[in-house]
């Protein structure tokens, strides 16, 4: 039986769950894909093996198997954040192994061990990476994007082809060469074309990519003939695919668009034979599009909130298909089923099919769920409005302990969360993290800032030029908003990693009445330091965000940066690095521990030596959350 709950107030709250808990028997689904005979893979990312990540598989009679066996992980480090690591054929998985980052092959169904099909270096001595292979048809030729890293100069991209009727070991062949990046090949169904998308510094691929097709025959593309389909500097695309005519249906936007116009947001057209023409004129986002039969299915995103809904490729009307989760994935064609990761409320995230007949069935989760509903917080979408007449969103957590209740006229502690990108997304639903916070008395704020995804071009573009100073702006909106609504109570404290961990240490110099203490993950305290290290994919990405180059903006760069702006600070800090990590190298972090070393300012500073952007193994991800609670506690404490 169930004892009465303890009055008793937030801070002195116990967690349902402790950070060992919070992580054990966990793992991550990612990296879905299916086949015409039912038959659907994906990668489970285990911290309980030091962040291994292993292809598995699931047979149309429901049986479940692990493919890659032990010490290979299915990684790709591929403008270090890599992609989709692996691609399938009727009987072969050819995979990039992250510790080498070689292409390996083996059978499946004769439990072969992986031979590696691609040499160690290149001719030159170079590192080769491997993201997004796939394979003709026909079953002869892979291509892919690839990544050659080493000596002096910036690493190279391209496009690569091998020829897998070749025995053995061999180099690939570079097939399509000259653009800075690139990403996403495909053959077309008859193998007659190959598609793909690039884009040039100074640009990210959310600012300006071109969509490209070239025919392709005996393993080379007709530069003559190749063709720019789509897109340009003032214009993205998310996603395309080839229909079973061989068109190709993709999803963009435009720059400078209006926040109320249709191109605004992502929407689908279609091309072929030189012939393009627009099929949906939605007033939010249709960013991931899918080929199902004849027909399509998007991935939609509504004030930041995903859903699915069938389009009509000739009225490009929507119609929604219903799930029960907050929270979804881009979908894959397995059989005549569709699967899909999805996060609802209270559980956590599943791997999931939905039947021909709409009826859902769920095949796995991320974790076993012990905990009682009583001690889950749901989120409430929030919206509210900035200082500069605009809107800003965000998702809200209450505390909820079903041991506990709290004098009457109490409001609790917020722990804001400030997401990574910064152009990326805050995502709703359940997370046993979260309930360790909200279960120990803390309401969660976690704030989709102007600069997020999900919201169209014009909220993503607020934040160019304007990073460091727009996002914290909101975040201090936000927390007025909340106050006045009588939400949360006076203690704050914040939390964040990568661009969040910067915005972390902005907020605590730049607003140093506002937060008791923070967090900072992988952050970035010198924006110089920054630049000077940071790896290809992003030495651009700043000059967007900053308004300029560092040559002509140094003092931008400067002012912006957290550890210029020590003085400021009343706030004590927590600090956690990877010691490998290639985006925000290490000596960010480093940087920053000195310095508050040097002049006595309260804080703590963990390094962990094989972790790189974004920790992945057991041990490091329950130490961090156990450390940043125990910090915060003793801070909100006077301890």
């Amino acid at each position: 039986m169930h004892s009465a709950p303890v009055t008793a107030s937030y801070l002195t709250w116990k967690p349902a769950i402790s950070a060992e808990e919070v992580f054990q028997a966990t793992v991550n689904f990612s990296f879905l894909s299916g086949d015409a005979a039912g038959r659907l893979f994906w990668v489970e990312m285990r911290p309980e093996e030091k962040g291994r990540c292993v292809i598995m598989l699931r047979t149309p009679d429901g049986t479940i198997k692990e493919l890659l066996p032990a010490p290979f992980s299915a990684r790709t480090r591929v403008m270090e954040y890599g992609g989709m690591p692996y691609v399938t054929t009727e009987t072969r998985v050819i995979f990039a192994n992250f510790s080498d980052q070689r292409l390996y092959a083996f059978d499946f169904g004769k439990s072969e061990t992986p031979a590696p099909i691609t040499p160690e270096k290149a001719a030159d001595g170079r590192m080769m990476k491997f993201m997004q292979p796939a394979v003709s048809a026909d079953g002869r030729w892979l291509v892919a994007a690839f990544e050659l890293e080493g000596g002096h100069n910036e690493p190279e991209n391209a496009l690569c082809l091998l020829d897998l009727q070749k025995p053995g070991i061999q180099e690939p062949k570079i097939l399509v060469c000259g653009a800075d990046f690139y990403k996403q090949p495909f053959f077309s169904p008859d193998g007659k074309n190959i598609a793909w998308l690039q884009w040039n510094h100074p640009y990210m691929p959310w600012d300006s990519t071109v969509l490209c097709c070239s025919p392709f025959a005996d393993g080379e593309v007709n530069q003559k003939a190749l063709c720019r389909i789509a897109g340009s500097d003032s214009e993205a695309i998310s996603d395309f695919s080839f229909n079973s005519n061989g068109e190709i249906r993709y999803s963009i936007d435009r720059k400078g668009a209006g926040q109320n116009s249709t191109d605004n947001f992502f929407n689908i057209y279609t091309w072929h034979n030189g012939s393009t023409k627009r099929i949906t004129a939605a007033g939010h986002e249709i960013a991931y599009i899918l080929h199902v039969a004849d027909r399509i299915l998007a991935l939609t995103f509504n004030d930041g909130m995903p859903g699915l809904a069938w389009v009509d490729a000739e009225s490009g009307s929507l119609t929604e298909l219903p799930t029960p989760f907050l929270s979804i994935s881009k979908p894959v064609v397995c059989g005549e089923n569709l699967a899909l990761t999805g996060t609802p409320a209270d559980r956590p995230t599943q791997l999931a099919l939905i039947k021909k007949n709409a009826s859902l069935e769920i095949l796995r989760h991320t974790s076993e769920c012990h905990i009682s509903a009583a001690d889950i917080s749901s989120p409430e979408k929030i919206s509210f409005p900035t200082s500069d007449g605009q809107l800003c969103h965000g998702y809200f957590y209450p505390p909820k302990n079903s041991n506990y209740k709290t004098p009457e006229g109490e409001l609790p502690p917020v722990r804001v969360l400030v997401h990574g990108g910064p152009t990326s997304l805050a995502r709703a639903g359940f997370s046993r993290e979260h309930v360790f916070w909200t279960s120990q008395g803390y309401a969660i704020f976690d704030v989709n800032y102007r600069g997020s995804t999900g919201f169209g071009r014009a909220y993503r573009d607020a934040l160019l030029g304007e990073w460091g100073v727009l996002e914290i702006s909101d975040v201090k909106d936000g927390l007025q908003y909340l106050r006045e609504k009588r939400m949360i109570g006076d203690k704050a404290v914040v939390s964040g990693g990568s661009a969040g961990g910067y915005t972390v240490q902005r907020l605590l110099t730049m607003f140093p009445e506002m937060f008791a203490t923070g967090a900072s993950y992988f952050g970035i305290g010198n924006l110089v330091t920054l630049q000077n290290l940071t790896h290809k994919f992003e030495s651009r990405y700043l000059e967007g965000l900053l308004g300029g180059p560092m040559s002509t903006h140094r003092h931008i760069f400067e002012d912006r940066s957290p550890i210029n702006h020590l003085v400021n600070l009343k706030s004590p800090m927590i600090i956690f690095q990877g010691s490998e990590d290639k985006v925000v190298p290490p000596e960010n972090s480093r940087e920053m521990a000195e310095i508050l070393a040097s002049k006595h300012i309260r804080h703590e500073y963990y390094e962990y030596p094989t972790e790189a952007h974004g920790f992945r193994q057991k041990a490091n991800l329950v130490d961090s959350l156990e450390k940043e609670a125990i910090f915060f506690r003793k801070i909100l404490s006077g301890t």
